[in-house]
């Protein structure tokens, strides 16, 4: 089952990304807190050897998948990674880079750190605070400190499963994770999906948020619905029609909806883009660049488009838990525009703590209008100016 749920999670999160990773340049500079080795320890050799794993690997240790030999190494003695290439790996904190586990673990707590200046709002008290939103992803096990105060419901769309997936807790931990969520106070409803090419689970999911809405208290509907998938895209998604039958009646009842083609309420309209921190730059939205790391990419769409706003998707510590109780994080070098989803419905969740009355439209337009440009032509989401456009004019 596990098998299943990892292959179709690359799937999708290969169909989120943007950015074609046909090259690897040179390795993006560490994080600040964890700054690469001037030069290699002796024991390092001076030439790699090719076995070693190259820039971009993920070397997480997952014991449990014993079916995936690909993970089951846990320890890299030096000579068995490339030091100089550190920065470039993702891993999870079970992964032992024998040397550098000073440097591992400060790369895997700078990640904790959702960038941008959301900690600053945070610490103004502005963490989405009773904003309820929605997440329909692959299955999580709700019992991840991470998570665990975040989920109240939990919806099975046909993808049950009493095992963890690696999607699932990541998007949950980006949108509302407890210490390195950008909006820990607000809570989420959970609807799972298989996590295959059909729509018609999405589709069951979102008609059951739409359901369960109409029951709650005006104070307490479900606000947005972060989905890391594009079940409208028919060239991809079986029963795509079903998809976006049910999105026409989200649209029509209110509910704002955020895909990877993006969200749309009224005349405004928002369309996310994959985009990265620059580590030494955590929170300054103008210093990211679109694309990710190993495959940077400014595309004739990110600088024309009024509406294409960067959402951050690497350099990011998630969430991870595959079977229950046994939880732990992973640091992502390189994500989807997966994982910028719920990034952006967390900032959201935000807005509606300090102006409840927002409409989508407004929510939407704000967002956009508030974006930082980049040096490379784009605009990267700026959860600072957002909130402080929101408090000057609906507050």
């Amino acid at each position: 089952m596990k098998h299943f749920f990892l292959l179709t999670t690359c799937l999708l999160v290969l169909t989120a990304c943007t950015a074609a990773q046909t090259s690897v340049p040179a390795a993006s500079p560490a994080p600040t807190s964890a700054p690469a080795p001037t030069e290699a320890p002796a024991a390092t050799p001076t030439t790699v050897p090719f076995s070693v794993p190259a820039p971009y690997s993920d070397l997480s240790y997952l014991p449990e998948l014993s079916w995936d030999a690909a993970h089951q190494k846990q320890t890299y003695q030096p000579g068995e990674y490339d030091r100089l290439s550190l920065n470039t790996y993702s891993f999870n904190d079970r992964t032992v880079l024998a040397g550098a586990e000073e440097e591992t673990a400060a790369l895997l707590e700078a990640g904790r750190d959702p960038g941008l200046g959301v900690r600053s709002l945070q610490a103004r008290s502005i963490t989405g605070q009773g904003v309820n939103v929605a997440i329909i992803d692959q299955p999580l096990l709700t019992d991840h400190p991470e998570i665990s105060d975040a989920i109240v419901d939990y919806y099975d769309a046909g993808g049950y499963t009493d095992e963890g997936t690696m999607h699932g807790p990541a998007v949950a931990s980006i949108l509302a994770g407890k210490t390195i969520g950008v909006a820990p106070g607000a809570h989420i409803y959970y609807a799972v999906t298989p996590g295959t090419a059909d729509s018609r689970p999405y589709a069951d999911a979102l008609h059951y948020i739409l359901a369960l809405n109409d029951t709650l208290p005006e104070s307490e509907k479900i606000r947005a619905v972060s989905v890391s998938a594009n079940p409208g895209d028919a060239s991809f998604f079986e029963n795509a029609g079903l998809w976006q039958a049910a999105l026409s009646d989200a649209e029509d009842a209110g509910l704002l909806v955020l895909t990877v083609q993006g969200a749309s309420a009224g005349s405004a309209r928002l369309v996310p883009g994959l985009a990265a921190f620059d580590p030494a730059q955590r929170d300054t939205p103008a210093a990211c660049r679109m694309g990710q790391p190993g495959a940077f990419l400014i595309t004739p769409l990110a600088r024309k488009n009024p509406n294409y706003v960067g959402v951050p998707c690497a350099y990011r510590t998630v969430a991870e838990e595959y079977i229950s109780e046994q939880c732990g994080y992973r640091y992502d070098v390189q994500g989807g525009l997966s994982w910028g989803i719920p990034y952006c419905v967390g900032v959201m969740a935000l807005g509606w703590q300090v102006a409840p009355a927002l409409t989508n439209e407004e929510m939407l337009a704000l967002l956009v209008s508030t974006a930082a440009p980049t040096a490379d032509g784009a605009r990267m989401i700026d959860p600072v100016k957002f909130i402080e456009a929101v408090e000057n004019r609906y507050t």
